[in-house]
């Protein structure tokens, strides 16, 4: 198979599986697959049942773990286990990079023979949807090392359904368990490798390979020599950063005026043919009575123009508008080597140029997306790392708590997006106990981000795959994150395929 992900990294501290889609580690649960056009559940697997809230407040959880299950070293799993894994990723000696994930638990504790305990922050209600972290045995947590020191990130043991058998920069291997406990899968022998460029991996896939990821565009074109191809819906969206810090892009009445200057079902129509949504609040209609259609953006050019006329932004006699001296124009980064990302770059620059605002794009490599780098320049972003809540797909993108330095991951708040009311409705919603009255909190998070939005996003994009027939029966996908690739798809479901 060819992945477009880095091959490596292959701790729970690093993210590795942090949705449950690892063949390595398991989680307490992972995602339910067949339920993709809502928000799917929360199956069970190294837990017996779902999470139980001790006393009334939502502050305490305890969470029931199974028996009789071993890590591909021989060593028996159990809650001290959990509670290891997860007191690591939020102590910030491990500066593990995905602590901002998990900053509700305070602590977890093992309670019992068979259970663990979570101890939060605060009255938290998502707790059984956020519970898919990778589980590694307790004992490589005593040494508290960062998390890109510990050997698990080249030298894995988990739970799993498969072994990592070797590894290199461009190659990894993972062997099929003998002893796991659900039985030795029918795929034995897992080969992946890995190229970031979408036209490359279409051209490997025709010459050798059996599976990868690809745009609709060029999925459709291989398929035609007899490829199968997969569609998995998922809450992946795309948009780009519009940093605070840049006298344009950071101007609210340019944030304003390029959110209603983008026609998304274009976008949706002719970049990713038909495969995907428009999404200009990172909230959709899968996440149910939380979503307010009436705050989406309209495409409306007009009063795109009016809102920069207002705001003072004038146009020159090259149609570009300026305001202070200052032109209203700025760069975009994006991948060259991806399609789509590059398309919708294109799209953006043509649809703000109509409306007066110059956009340059930029192509760099994936090296060059440095902290550093995103506070100055705007960039086409991926997000929906965490889908399966509205917490994880608002909070660390909006708030402005991500918007100091040093908090959460370098794609967190890219924008260093302020908005008091945003800031509001989230916290709150943070610690409701009723849910309508969560959802409610959540409906005005989107109306105060409708009058003042941090970022440009503009399409939640499906996620197609190929793969050469070879009489493997696979399962349904899962709702996906913005994380893709081989972990996912078809191969989500890998241990249990039959021929």
């Amino acid at each position: 198979m060819i992945d477009t992900e880095e091959l490596g990294g292959l701790s729970p501290l690093l993210g590795h599986g942090d949705n449950g889609e690892s063949k390595i580690y398991e989680g307490l649960y992972r995602v339910q697959e067949g339920q993709d056009d809502r928000i799917p559940d929360a199956v069970p697997v190294l837990a017996v049942d779902a999470p139980e809230p001790v006393g009334g407040d939502l502050a305490h959880w305890r969470v029931h773990t199974r028996t009789g299950v071993t890590f591909s070293d021989g060593t028996p799993f159990g809650p001290a286990d959990v509670a290891a894994t997860y007191n690591a990723v939020v102590d910030p000696a491990f500066a593990s990079p995905i602590a901002a994930q998990f900053d509700f638990i305070e602590s977890v504790q093992q309670s019992g023979p068979d259970t663990v305990d979570f101890h939060l922050t605060g009255p938290y209600g998502d707790v059984p949807h956020r519970l898919f972290l990778s589980i590694a045995p307790a004992r490589y947590f005593r040494e508290k090392v960062p998390a890109d020191r510990s050997p698990l990130a080249d030298h894995p043991i988990g739970t799993g359904p498969y072994v990592l058998e070797s590894l290199r920069p461009d190659q990894l291997v993972l062997r099929a368990r003998a002893d796991h406990r659900d039985g030795t899968p029918a795929v034995k022998r897992f080969v992946v490798r890995r190229t970031d460029d979408d036209r490359a991996r279409a051209a490997q896939l025709r010459a050798s390979a059996d599976g990868t990821r690809l745009p609709a565009e060029l999925a459709g074109a291989v398929a035609k020599d007899g490829y199968r191809t997969v569609t998995a819906k998922s809450g992946d969206w795309l948009g780009i950063t519009l940093p605070s810090g840049n006298r344009v892009a950071g101007d609210p009445a340019v944030r304003l005026a390029l959110n209603l200057a983008v026609d998304r079902q274009a976008m949706v129509r002719d970049i990713l043919h038909g495969g995907g949504t428009p999404v200009s609040t990172l909230v959709t209609s899968r996440y149910g009575a939380a979503y307010d259609r009436a705050s989406e953006f309209p495409f409306d050019p007009a009063q795109s123009e009016r809102t920069l006329e207002a705001a003072g932004w004038r146009k020159g006699p090259d149609g570009i508008r300026a305001k202070d001296g200052v032109r209203a124009a700025f760069p975009v980064a994006y991948y060259p080597t991806e399609v789509v990302r590059r398309d919708l770059t294109m799209a953006t620059v043509a649809a703000a140029q109509r409306v007066g605002v110059e956009l340059e794009p930029v192509p760099v490599e994936k090296s060059t997306m440095t902290a550093s780098y995103l506070t100055k320049t705007s960039f086409l972003l991926g997000g929906g790392g965490q889908p399966y809540t509205l917490d994880s797909q608002l909070y660390p993108k909006l708030h402005s708590k991500y918007a100091a330095p040093g908090v959460g991951s370098k794609w967190d708040n890219v924008s260093d997006y302020t908005d008091r009311d945003v800031d509001r409705a989230l916290d709150a919603a943070r610690v409701e106990t009723d849910p309508a009255e969560r959802n409610a909190l959540y409906r005005e998070v989107q109306v105060a981000y409708r009058r003042n939005p941090g970022l440009l996003a503009l399409v939640s994009e499906n996620h197609t795959y190929v793969l050469r027939p070879g009489g493997w029966k696979v399962g349904p996908t899962a709702l996906e994150p913005h994380t893709h690739g081989v972990a996912w798809g078809p191969w989500y479901s890998l241990s249990r395929w039959t021929r």
